[in-house]
Order: C-alpha cells, then sequence, then structure tokens
C-alpha cells in the first residue's frame, strides 16, 4: 500500500471526524433553542418597531421642511396684501393666501398625526424591551450552560484540527492539494475503499489492471468518480 494513501485515508477519516463535532458545537439543545427561537422573534418585532420609527421619523422631517417653507411663502403672501392696488389683485393675493393656509394646515395635522404614530410605536418598543427583561435573563443562563457544556467537544475539535495539520505537513503539497479538491467536490469523501473490486464510492467496477496497479502501491483515481482509491491491506 502506497504509504501516502495510507495517510490520506487518516486525513479523511479525522476530517469527517472534525466535521461532525464541528456541526455539533453549532446544534443548539432544544432547552436553549426554545428560548432563543423566542428571543429571536421578539428582537425582530423590536427592531421592525424601530424602523417603523425611523420612517415616519423621516416623513416628519420632510413634513416639517415643507411646512416651514409653506409658513414662509404664506408670510410673503400676507406682505403682498397690503402692496395690492386694485379689486382683482386683491382677489388674487387672498386666493394665495387661502390656499397655502390650507396647505399649512394639512401639514400640521400631518405632522400632528406622525407625533402620535411615533409615541405609540416607541410605546409598543418600550413595552417589549420592559418585557423582555426576564426573557433576556433566561436566555442568558441558557446559553451559558450551553456553552459549558461544549468544553470537552472544543477539546476534541482542537485535538483533531491538530492531528489533521500534522498529516497534511507530513504529505507532499501537491498530493495535498489534490486530496482537498477531491474533497471539496465530492462532499467530503476524495478517498474511496475498493470493496468487493469496486469503488465504494460510486459502485463503478475496478478493472483487475487498475488493482494490479494499487497493489504495486501507486496512487490511482477511480475510472467513475476521480476519487482516490484505498486498498486495505490484508491482514498478515
Amino acid at each position: 500500500m502506497n504509504p501516502d494513501v495510507e495517510k490520506l485515508w487518516e486525513l479523511q477519516t479525522v476530517l469527517s471526524a472534525l466535521g461532525d463535532r464541528e456541526k455539533q458545537l453549532t446544534n443548539k439543545p432544544e432547552s436553549f433553542a426554545a428560548v432563543d427561537r423566542e428571543w429571536q422573534s421578539v428582537n425582530a418585532e423590536m427592531e421592525k418597531l424601530q424602523q417603523q420609527i425611523e420612517q415616519h421619523s423621516r416623513e416628519r422631517r420632510r413634513v416639517d421642511g415643507e411646512l416651514s417653507d409653506q409658513q414662509e411663502l404664506l408670510k410673503k403672501y400676507q406682505g403682498q396684501l397690503m402692496l395690492v392696488k386694485n379689486q382683482q389683485q386683491y382677489a388674487a393675493a387672498w386666493k394665495e393666501i387661502d390656499a397655502t393656509r390650507k396647505q399649512v394646515k394639512e401639514l400640521e395635522d400631518s405632522t400632528l398625526k406622525s407625533m402620535a404614530d411615533v409615541d405609540g410605536l416607541q410605546k409598543q418598543n418600550d413595552d417589549l424591551a420592559a418585557g423582555s427583561v426576564e426573557l433576556k435573563s433566561r436566555w442568558d443562563a441558557e446559553h451559558e450552560a450551553w456553552q459549558h457544556s461544549l468544553g470537552d467537544l472544543r477539546k476534541e475539535v482542537g485535538q483533531l484540527q491538530a492531528r489533521a495539520a500534522k498529516i497534511e505537513a507530513s504529505l507532499p503539497e501537491r498530493l495535498s492539494r489534490e486530496f482537498h479538491r477531491i474533497f471539496k467536490q465530492r462532499q467530503g469523501v476524495a478517498i474511496a475503499r475498493v470493496v468487493a473490486d469496486s469503488c465504494n464510492g460510486c459502485r463503478t467496477r475496478v478493472r483487475p489492471a487498475v488493482l494490479q496497479q494499487l497493489k504495486r502501491g501507486d496512487l490511482v483515481h477511480c475510472e467513475g468518480c476521480s476519487r482516490i482509491l484505498y486498498l486495505e491491506t490484508p491482514p498478515s
């Protein structure tokens, strides 16, 4: 058996175990997952309220700017009223004043409504924040317990990472790159055992000539899936 292929087989075994342990690190226990879902839901609702508050605030700033412009315009028209010279000009000036006053009233009403809407949204947000204090306390406790339980698992992950690095350091760089390329392409299986004269990865029949190559210790790829073939040495 090719010693480098033996190392690749060991590396794949280690990386497979490492992947399993890393998934376990991210899998939330149900006791924490339940309170986490509740906490995330509350946070999402509070974020939604904050976005609505900001949207209303932006609209209010826009309306306030327009209101200021209309109020200045009203002052201008009222000043012009004192300069009219005939009834026709007087009627036209009053028409402009009346239209502007109406616009100012609409903008003032819009501002008051916006202020009331923001106050209502802010109260909802404050109530949610106040009601979530106990929930956050439960979240913290459950999260701390979960993280504490991962101590041994993190230690094992560290050991597997060190072991994988040691194996890779002993491999030719070209072979290491080739392994990882296939490992990525073939969903974490870069090297496949030969079982009953077939590739255990894709079930392609291994030709007798290829079997002889494997027995000589050559590095051989499966003709079906391009994985590196691994032929176990029979016990002596």
